[in-house]
């Protein structure tokens, strides 16, 4: 008796996984959350290599005009010339500044 309340146990489990798995996929795919992340990166790129570069403000002040979600997600790090921004590890940005043009997305 305590065998087969076990299995079906193990079933249920099994079974709660496969379909949390599914969903999760489905999930990843209808809000195609890899190319918000992409977005999202960009954005962040962008708007820290304007604060740093041509506002000549400090990083911390500079990530404080993100979004708040942003500022959670988003990590950031500045270089001598541009910016590179990652999105929980699905989306990278780099932005590039050039005196003269401002701060441009590089591909």
């Amino acid at each position: 008796m305590i065998g087969t309340a076990f299995s079906g146990r193990k079933l249920i489990v099994g079974g709660a996984l496969a379909v949390a798995v599914i969903a999760g996929f489905v999930l990843w795919r209808r809000l195609r959350l890899s190319d918000l992340a992409r977005i999202g990166a960009g954005y962040a790129a962008e708007q820290t290599c304007a604060c740093v570069f041509i506002s000549h403000r400090a990083l911390a002040s500079c990530m404080t005009d993100l979004e708040p979600l942003a500022q959670r997600l988003v990590s950031v790090r500045v270089g001598t010339d541009e910016v590179t921004a990652h999105t929980l590890g699905l989306g990278t940005a780099v932005a590039r500044y050039e005196q003269g043009f401002g701060c441009s997305l590089r591909d």
